[in-house]
């Protein structure tokens, strides 16, 4: 127990189930440090401080289920989304062991970016009320659903004020609230991009290169461009996906279309494209937002996915397609530009959201429990 501190230790407990908890979780830290760099800062997946073993398992039976049940997926997930947190005890497979974790390391305040992590906090609070540690849950999804929410839970970060409003007509106090989209890095911000008169449509399927189009679609496209490279240019990143790389760029390659493989530098390469072709993650959406890029989604299946895919549709800042043929037909219009005004549109709506959103506060709302 670390009982005379000479600094502050701020524990951010995340998951691996996807990409945005981890780069949310991240950005926090970038975002604490630049508002006082005096403090220590852990960053733990929750599972791997508690029962490693499992975590692999866990995360396949995830990406598994949204994949291939997603109808199974959206069943437990909804009905998590309307029951009170209290109810589902899968936490209770953590908390032996990230207690022990919490009490060794005994943090000043503690950051959870996934749901079962902040009820494992909500636990040790609970059972502990002697030694109850300052908590912030960040909402990493255009959601309201009470998953997230615990009683001795001090703070939420939220992706927007309809959430906080939704949250607030189920009864908690809009004080325990603050709106700062869901954090992505700051390197993302860009705040007026410059147009040209080629339009830039970049095509993303994730960390792990996984697309809601095949590889037919991606061919298509750059059969298409022979004769339209000249209005618009389309780079593709695969990601961690080594297979698909090889196929575009050596098996089958692609002749108008760059291919590159995974990226470090993507808040850079997002900042030159005028459109980006991706999936509906909330760490994905946010980034767009950041980078005043509009989205191109195909509806999802998923739970939350689809919450932010509402997200996108209701604040008129993307366009959502259902199926490939309906993806061709959007690429179409985008070449006569016949989107041209759309595109112009949803640029305004990007601007004007960004202003109701303050990820730049993170540090000052931390310490501001922090120094309660």
């Amino acid at each position: 127990m670390n009982e005379f501190k000479s600094k502050k230790t701020i524990l951010i407990l995340t998951a691996q189930f996807g990409a945005g908890h981890v780069s949310a979780a991240n950005a926090i830290k970038d975002y604490i440090i630049e508002e006082n760099s005096d403090v220590e800062i852990i960053i733990e997946n929750f599972i791997s401080a508690s029962v490693p073993r499992i975590n692999k398992p866990m995360v396949k039976m995830y990406e598994n289920n949204t994949k291939y049940v997603p109808g199974l997926y959206n069943y437990y997930y909804y009905l998590k989304k309307s029951f009170d947190s209290k109810y589902d005890i899968s936490y209770k497979i953590y908390t032996p062991k990230l207690a022990q974790y919490i009490k060794k390391l005994n943090p000043d305040l503690i950051i959870s970016t996934f749901p079962c992590a902040a009820a494992c906090v909500n636990d040790f609070n609970t059972k502990n009320p002697h030694k109850k540690i300052p908590s912030i849950t960040v909402i990493t999804d255009v959601v309201d659903s009470l998953e997230w929410i615990f009683p001795t839970t001090n703070m939420y970060f939220v992706p927007s004020y309809e959430i906080k409003n939704r949250y607030v007509q189920k009864g908690l106090d809009p004080d325990i609230f603050r709106v700062t989209g869901v954090p992505v890095n700051k390197k993302f911000i860009c705040n007026e991009k410059l147009r040209s008169q080629k339009l830039r449509l970049l095509l993303l399927g994730g960390g792990r290169g996984l697309f809601d189009f095949d590889e037919n679609f991606m061919h298509w496209l750059d059969d298409y461009l022979v004769i339209h490279n000249n209005v618009l240019d389309v780079t593709i990143v695969t990601g961690s996906n080594k297979k698909l790389y090889e196929n575009l760029t050596i098996k089958k390659p692609l002749y108008n279309i760059n291919a590159l493989g995974y990226v470090n530098n993507m808040f850079d390469l997002l900042k030159e494209f005028d459109l980006m072709l991706t999936k509906s993650g909330g760490a994905t959406l946010f980034e767009a937002i950041s980078s005043n890029t509009p989205i191109i989604v195909k509806n999802p299946k998923v739970g939350q996915e689809i919450e932010n895919a509402k997200f996108i549709r209701d604040k008129g800042i993307g366009i959502l397609y259902d199926n490939d043929e309906n993806l061709k037909e959007i690429i179409e219009s985008l070449i006569k530009g016949d989107l041209s005004s759309r595109i112009e549109f949803m640029d305004h709506n990007i601007t004007h959201l960004k202003q109701t959103i303050h990820p730049d506060k993170i540090g000052e709302y931390v310490f501001e429990l922090l120094n309660r």
